[in-house]
């Protein structure tokens, strides 16, 4: 078919001679061209640039094929992850961690248990059982460094003969000490006595608000978001909370069993310092 000008277009002129030398000029017309990518329209011609192979096309969408493949590869990793609250701080007790479940609280204002009343030598005892022993265990220098921390000269560590390693007590025995110390502070007992520490006045009260803090901080560090609902009660202005929840636990007899079984018995008098240890300065 002979080459044709556009109507308006002088097929001798300069103009159109290099839309042809160039490449930019179809002379077939649109429903004849069958590259689509090479199409334009503009006032009346053919025109476009020169035509991609069918192997870009496609490497086009293939390309955006692998993109989406990735990304939704690593949308399921990223889902997946264990998020910081998933994370479990190591514990050589963690072995010793067993849910048991769903457990509702006994929250009633006035409800009855052995670890409730004024002090007696038999309440007194219930608690002891739980706290007053610090029952500590051995960890290993290789597990000191798992959960965090790095030794130092003023570290408590066992003696050769009682099989080394550095001196530990699981944390749910201290929060238990501590609110057996503010139950007994609450009903007028403003004396303490561990072994051979005895306490009164300013180093008692020192030691009440240690108590406090250490209890107010793993409070908020845990944030329960428990619900706890309201009642009407008889002779009452105001709704009352029915703090009888529900929580999931631990099954804390395990724990204790595995810190009766990995107590270091050692007489009080040979933990002693050994050789190269530095005091600390004041309190840790």
């Amino acid at each position: 078919m002979p080459t044709q000008a556009p109507p308006g277009i002088n097929k001798n002129s300069d103009f159109f001679s290099q839309l042809m030398r160039k490449g930019y000029y179809s002379p077939y017309p649109l429903d004849e061209v069958d590259d689509d990518s090479a199409k334009l329209l503009a006032g009346g011609l053919a025109t476009g640039f020169l035509p991609k192979s069918r192997f870009f096309h496609r490497w086009s969408w293939l390309s955006h094929g692998v993109l989406l493949s990735i990304t939704l590869v690593f949308t399921t990793l990223w889902a997946r992850a264990p998020s910081i609250d998933d994370v479990v701080l190591f514990s050589p007790a963690n072995e010793a961690v067993e849910s048991i479940g769903i457990v509702k609280f006994n929250g009633s204002v006035d409800a009855t248990s052995i670890y409730r009343g004024s002090p007696s030598p038999e309440l007194d005892a219930i608690w002891d059982k739980l706290s007053f022993d610090a029952r500590p265990v051995r960890m290993t220098l290789e597990q000191l460094l798992r959960t965090g921390e790095k030794p130092h000269p003023a570290m408590a560590r066992y003696p050769d003969e009682y099989g080394g390693g550095y001196m530990a007590t699981v944390e749910v025995i201290h929060q238990l000490h501590c609110l057996d110390m503010l139950r007994r502070a609450s009903w007028g007992n403003k004396h303490y006595h561990h072994g051979d520490v005895h306490e009164t006045g300013e180093k008692f009260r020192i030691h009440i608000d240690h108590c406090l803090d250490i209890l107010r901080q793993f409070v908020t560090c845990s944030g329960d978001v428990n619900m706890i609902t309201y009642d009407w009660v008889e002779g009452r202005t105001t709704p009352l909370g029915d703090f009888n929840v529900h929580r999931q636990c631990r099954n804390f007899e395990k724990v204790v069993d595995w810190v009766n079984e990995h107590r270091v018995a050692m007489p009080a008098e040979k933990m002693v310092r050994l050789d190269g240890y530095v005091d600390l300065p004041s309190l840790p």
